[in-house]
């Protein structure tokens, strides 16, 4: 996985993204795009729906339409109704399934582009079928509004609506000059480029109004997931996010530490030095634990009142061990003022669960494990670190040096 599963920076370079309006019809990052496309598929899958259903029943009738107003029956009829029925009307009731089969399916934009495309040359046969009849022409606006129709309802991404909204528009043009050479061409001229800078327009604006109601959505929901204080994920996300990572160690074998650490005489803190002394102790706790927590398969966050959470991916015995002694001293380290205390300072008991997950375990028997630690650690005095193990060698952690575990240590 390339990109970090959670994390506060997430929310942050949302934000920032949000801020930024220049880049609001593209987002930088890969991964944004890459999301907002899935959530664009989701959310417009029921127009899109509605919008493959119009041209299904309209090329089931065209036939119908050509045979009895404009009583034609030539070849161009037999290869409308190849096109409409034999072609576009199947293609339609094929989106339509997948849409509501599995509408996140990249398929379902590409279906839904190549019936736009056969509608619409569709249209333009009928149109070139009508002007054969005298005094019986149909409208070119009425081939035009596919594209209208398609830039305001499909909620399709620029790079993939903008080449064929100028692709139909420009070989309409062409179209119409074989067929009708100057006569009358400067009318259908005028109305092609007004109905495709409408199009374009309205394309624009339905991509910006898209991505900023995902922006909006992606921040709010993350902002409720994350802690007030230290911005750190909350028991919510973090309960979200800890099946997932954990999952992930036990399809590939990998070792999870679980760290519970809660700080000591917290309370008397808030008692001696006022709430807003304890908010800034839990401020800079949360920003020394965020350091820790700052690899891709990592996770740190605030599990309720004085207590935080520190999952680590594939760490070894040694550098277990040497996380959670750094995680005492250097919160001890901070120097932060609390006279109830015994020493004069806060500190913080850690109690570390580490172990593979085995088939039938459960994050829940993690937390518990490391919980059974934290109290041993509280029991001891406190201002210290416990680890617990399973008895399963085969679940063990090797008791190795682990240097890939030095990327997500702070320098002392």
């Amino acid at each position: 996985m390339a990109q970090k599963v959670v994390g506060h920076s997430r929310l942050i370079d949302l934000q920032q993204q949000a801020a930024n309006r220049r880049m609001r019809n593209g987002f930088e990052s890969p991964a944004f795009e890459q999301d907002y496309a899935l959530w664009l598929r989701i959310h417009s899958a029921p127009m899109r729906r509605w919008l493959m259903a119009v041209p299904f029943f309209a090329m089931v009738l065209a036939p119908v339409y050509c045979t009895l107003m404009l009583h034609t029956y030539s070849t161009e009829l037999i290869w409308l109704g190849v096109i409409g029925l034999g072609i576009t009307a199947p293609l339609c009731a094929f989106s339509i399934i997948l849409l509501y089969r599995n509408p996140t399916s990249a398929l379902t934009t590409r279906m839904l582009l190549v019936s736009a495309i056969v509608v619409f040359w569709a249209a333009a046969l009928i149109r070139w079928l009508s002007v054969q009849e005298e005094g019986k022409p149909l409208s070119p606006e009425i081939v035009m509004i596919g594209p209208v129709a398609l830039a305001a309802l499909a909620r399709l991404r620029l790079f993939l609506i903008l080449p064929t909204i100028v692709g139909c528009s420009t070989l309409f043009l062409v179209m119409e000059w074989f067929i009708n050479g100057t006569q009358g061409y400067g009318p259908t001229l005028l109305g092609t480029l007004l109905f495709t800078s409408v199009s374009i327009i309205i394309a624009f604006a339905t991509d910006h109004l898209a991505r900023q109601a995902w922006l909006a959505e992606q921040i709010m929901e993350l902002t409720a997931m994350s802690d007030a204080v230290t911005g750190l994920p909350n028991r919510q996300w973090l309960n979200r996010d800890m099946g997932t990572l954990f999952a992930l160690a036990r399809r590939e074998h990998q070792p999870l530490a679980v760290y519970l650490i809660d700080l000591d005489h917290f309370k008397k803190l808030n008692d001696s030095h006022g709430h807003a002394a304890g908010d800034e102790a839990l401020k800079a706790v949360g920003a020394l634990l965020a350091l820790f927590g700052r690899r891709a398969l990592d996770l740190a966050g605030r599990y309720g009142g004085e207590e935080f959470v520190l999952v680590l991916h594939d760490p070894k015995l040694y550098g277990t061990v040497r996380i959670g002694n750094q995680l005492v001293s250097r919160i001890s380290a901070l120097g932060i003022e609390n006279n109830g205390a015994p020493l004069g300072y806060l500190t913080a008991s850690v109690g570390v669960y580490t172990a593979i997950p085995g088939a039938k375990d459960r994050f829940e028997d993690f937390l518990h494990e490391a919980d059974l630690a934290l109290y041993a650690a509280k029991h001891l005095g406190r201002n210290r670190m416990v680890l617990r193990q399973p008895q399963d060698a085969a679940r063990a952690v090797p008791a190795s040096d682990d240097d890939a575990i030095e990327t997500a240590i702070p320098a002392t």
